[in-house]
């Protein structure tokens, strides 16, 4: 087999060097509203491993999902624990859809922020992949 150069997109550089540019990276929207723990799982394992292999995730919990939040494990004990560990994945924050300004009691392991529905609309449009559970 003949040599040849790296084709104009490729760097020569392994996958798993340092120097290597992550160009597959996507914006990720997941929008967790429930109703049911089997649905509100899968939204956060999807959030979960798609954090893990580095892509950019937004996380925003809604309607029954917001019970997620609380400071109480009196929800699902494992899911609320799941939800936990989202800063392990390099999800650094969780937003709140339609809770308003208002001052709710909010579990202190994540880092919460309140989202309208026009900045969920922005985030969309500037979201690569929309996913909604």
């Amino acid at each position: 087999m003949p040599w040849s150069r790296p084709a104009s997109k490729q760097t020569g550089l392994s996958a798993l060097s340092d120097s290597a540019e992550i160009v597959n990276s996507q914006k990720w929207l997941l929008t967790m509203s429930g109703p049911g723990d089997d649905s509100l799982k899968a939204g956060t394992d999807l959030a979960l491993a798609a954090g893990a292999f580095g892509q950019s995730v937004k996380l925003v919990l809604a309607g029954d999902a917001l019970k997620l939040l609380s400071p109480q494990t009196d929800v699902n004990d494992a899911l609320w624990r799941l939800l936990g560990s989202l800063p392990y994945y390099d999800i650094e924050s969780v937003h709140a859809l339609g809770v308003g300004n208002n001052l709710c009691d909010w579990r202190e392991d994540l880092l919460i922020f309140t989202m309208s529905r026009a900045e969920w609309q922005s985030a969309a449009l500037e979201a690569d992949i929309l996913v909604h559970y």
